[in-house]
């Protein structure tokens, strides 16, 4: 016989120690008297007893094994052991929620821009600073109209092999 108390019966089987204590009082449950005169319930039998005049029958668990907790560390991870309880479910809507809306009025003053947008003006500026280096030689040879066609050749080597030099420093 393994006695525990009500309040330690009442979390074994999962209910109210004003559940136990009325269960005992109706005689359902089957309470030991200690020397003291405080009342113990034999663990051992507490369930079959509880189970045979309730309509919510509860599992066998062993009375000698703690419960087992589940490690706080992985709290918000999606597994079946851990379920947050309503009110951190609520906090961490609510804390979300609150980000969501900091993002938003940043963005409408000016002070955030999406990737996308900066991405594109980049190339939109990448674009035309190349297109207008490729022009430099035409423009020489129309300021210049002297320019041999080596000169021109020699220019546009020039730009181009500044442009590859760039492409090339940009990927690394």
């Amino acid at each position: 016989m393994q006695l525990i108390t009500r309040v330690e019966g009442a979390k074994l089987l999962g209910v109210t120690k004003e559940a136990v204590y009325a269960a005992i009082k109706r005689g359902r449950i089957k309470a030991h008297l200690t020397e003291a005169g405080v009342p113990m319930i034999d663990a051992l039998t507490l369930v079959k007893d509880w189970n045979k005049g309730t309509q919510r029958p509860v599992s066998q668990r062993s009375p000698s094994k703690p419960e087992q907790k589940t490690d706080p560390s992985g709290r918000m991870g999606r597994t079946s052991e851990y379920i947050p309880d309503y009110d951190e479910s609520r906090a961490r809507t609510e804390h979300l929620k609150a980000e969501l809306l900091e993002i938003d009025r940043r963005q409408k003053e000016g002070l955030l821009v999406l990737a996308a947008d900066v991405e594109a003006k980049w190339l939109e500026v990448i674009t035309m600073a190349r297109s207008k280096m490729l022009g430099i030689p035409t423009k020489a040879k129309q300021r210049i109209p002297d320019l041999d066609p080596a000169a021109m050749s020699c220019l546009d080597d020039i730009v181009r092999e500044t442009l590859e030099d760039l492409a090339s420093e940009g990927e690394q």
